[in-house]
């Protein structure tokens, strides 16, 4: 039994004790919560996720129950962590190899953040950086540097023409280093295909990877035979 000191009233005692019940209640269901629950600065977003604003980082609270299902209508691995196939719009071309592409569905976009290095993707925007597999307008050109300029951006016009605000399905592969390389397609047609055919490009060596190898050669020769691209330089 508890003593009350002399001038203390009971009232004054029952309102500590019931301090005391409510403190030890808080730390119990503190301790109860999973770590999740901890508040942090930033709002959540439709997919129960967010940014923190402090270190920057997209995670997740309250990930939604069908997040799993969704995402597979966007992206479907093969090879967890090194290739399959993801679907996305075309937003810029970086360069005369690479396009920029949005994953609009953020929980598969999230995929990527472990594999493809901080140079190749912009997290907030969702934009993986794609570079043609099995061909390089880049590399096709080594004539005198005026003329490699233009070839370049004349190649990066025609993929802006082509490609930006359409729909692409990417056959993918990550590569040592975060780059992510990949054949892509609008819808039944192979932009990389594309590429040789119009003489934007050489067909590279694949080492026997590239499913559409046969179709590379003959798209090659016959922009050779018609002095398509750079071909009316080389021939």
């Amino acid at each position: 039994m508890q003593t009350i000191l002399p001038g203390t009233t009971s009232a004054v005692v029952a309102c500590r004790r019931v301090g005391a019940a409510a403190a030890m209640l808080s730390l119990l269901i503190a301790a109860l919560l999973p770590p999740r629950a901890a508040a942090h600065p930033g709002t959540l977003d439709e997919y129960g996720g967010h940014f923190d604003e402090k270190t920057g980082v997209y995670h997740y609270h309250d990930p939604k129950a069908d997040l799993v299902q969704q995402k597979k209508q966007w992206l479907r691995w093969v090879v967890s962590g090194q290739s399959g196939e993801v679907r996305g719009t075309v937003q810029d071309v970086a360069r005369p190899d690479a396009v920029w592409v949005r994953v609009g569905y953020r929980p598969a976009y999230q995929d990527f953040v472990e594999y493809v290095a901080p140079s190749n993707r912009d997290d907030k925007e969702q934009w993986l950086k794609v570079f043609f597999r099995f061909v390089s307008p880049e590399a096709s050109v080594n004539q005198d540097r005026e003329y490699n300029e233009w070839f370049h951006q004349k190649v990066i016009y025609e993929l802006k023409q082509k490609l930006v605000g359409k729909p692409v399905n990417i056959q993918f592969r990550i590569m040592p280093g975060g780059r992510l390389y990949g054949m892509v397609f609008h819808g039944e047609e192979n932009v990389n295909l594309w590429l040789v055919l119009n003489g934007w490009s050489y067909t590279m060596l694949s080492r026997g990877e590239n499913p559409y190898e046969k179709l590379f050669h003959e798209a090659e020769e016959k922009a050779r035979e018609e002095d398509r691209g750079l071909w009316k330089r080389v021939n």
